[in-house]
């Protein structure tokens, strides 16, 4: 059975100096971190390292897989871009409830 993915990826183009994040597969930002490039995020968010696991072990007690998306493939990467369109969703139902 495979586990849940956390996508961990640059919200800057070209990768450089900003903010990175850890999304779960559910659309869930599960981690943040702001690195001065996208290389950074693979140890700041926890693919190459042990930060951030308490906050994914909270949201995935069962386990989950990591998975690095460099900035230059996260728009075509499809399950990526599943997560953050259930994570636009969920932005709009909570601005909806307030």
């Amino acid at each position: 059975m495979s586990k849940p993915k956390i996508y961990v990826f640059s919200n800057v183009v070209g990768g450089g100096d900003g903010p990175c994040y850890a999304m779960a597969e559910d659309g869930t930002v599960v981690g943040s971190h702001y690195c001065s490039n996208e290389q950074w995020a693979i140890h700041d968010l926890g693919v190459t390292s042990d930060w951030h696991h308490e906050e994914y072990r909270a949201h995935y007690p069962d386990g989950y897989e990591m998975e690095f998306v460099p900035v230059a493939n996260r728009d075509a990467h499809a399950s990526l871009k599943a997560a953050l369109e259930l994570n636009a969703r969920q932005a709009a139902a909570e601005a909806g409830a307030s």
